[in-house]
């Protein structure tokens, strides 16, 4: 999703020292080549290129070097990374609860997800904050205890998986508490 691997055969030429490999930014279509790595050992043969905007294509170009020179530019490859994982595929509120709302959702399929970020808003404001994280993927609940008598929540979750990538948000669901006696 935010990552792009390369694999090249490796140099025989005993001058070359190491490889430059360079960019270009996606959002600027008079964009040239920045180096955006300085691989320092001739006999490597593999990088990768870390935290890249997801779902969108970047184009790159290598070139060696020794001690006192730099190759031409190699040809140029292309590269999408991968679109945002969806939400959980399921999501539900339990309401009625006294001083608390339960929520649980069907456990993500993918094995790279490692937490959920579970966002609250008071209803009908759409202005959510993160006020938990919960840690392995099979975990499928959230208690939140910090809620008002009588109130309307909306709730939503995010997935976050083991590199840190987050994923788009569920769809919001709502809940009320109990009202005092």
């Amino acid at each position: 999703m935010t990552e792009v691997g390369f694999e090249w055969n490796p140099v025989t030429d005993e001058s070359v020292v190491g490889y430059y490999l360079y960019r270009s930014n996606p959002n600027d279509a008079n964009s040239k080549m920045q180096l955006v790595a300085n691989i320092k050992d001739r006999f490597a043969t593999h990088y990768v290129d870390r935290d890249l905007a997801p779902e969108t294509t970047y184009s790159y170009q290598m070139r060696t070097y020794s001690n006192n020179a730099i190759s031409q530019p190699g040809a140029i490859a292309t590269a999408t990374t991968k679109p945002l994982l969806e939400s959980v595929p399921f999501a539900q509120a339990i309401t009625g609860l006294p001083g608390r709302v339960k929520v649980i959702w069907r456990p993500h399929p993918d094995s790279t997800v490692a937490s959920y970020i579970i966002q609250r808003s008071d209803a009908g404001a759409n202005k959510f904050s993160q006020i938990a994280e919960v840690n392995g993927r099979l975990n499928a609940e959230y208690i939140d205890t910090e809620v008002k008598p009588g109130r309307s929540y909306e709730y939503r979750i995010l997935v976050k998986t083991s590199s840190g990538v987050i994923s788009k948000p569920s769809q919001n669901i709502s809940a009320t508490t109990k009202e005092l006696p």
